[in-house]
């Protein structure tokens, strides 16, 4: 999976999300409905792999809920995350 485009369409009550924030949401945004796992999401959004770094994946996840909303993005015990429609 490449890095996401920045060019994403942001719900209206995101406008303060931080690059890296909103760079996590492109890359949701682009496999809506598909769960992702942290490892993906660290590697594609931050463009590394290390398997213990997946807390910060569940960190910036968690501030993404605070912006966008709490039942945008959900949880798939061991999985991953999922973004889902409005």
């Amino acid at each position: 999976m490449t890095k996401p485009s920045s060019s994403c369409t942001l719900p209206a009550e995101a406008s303060s999300l931080s690059p890296l924030e909103r760079d996590l949401y492109a890359c949701m945004q682009a496999r809506e409905g598909s769960v992702l796992s942290r490892e993906e999401l660290l590697q594609t959004v931050w463009g590394f792999q290390a398997p213990g770094m997946t807390r910060t994946v569940d960190m910036c996840v968690r501030r993404l809920r605070g912006k966008i909303g709490p039942d945008r993005i959900r949880s798939v015990y061991g999985k991953g995350y999922m973004l889902v429609g409005a």
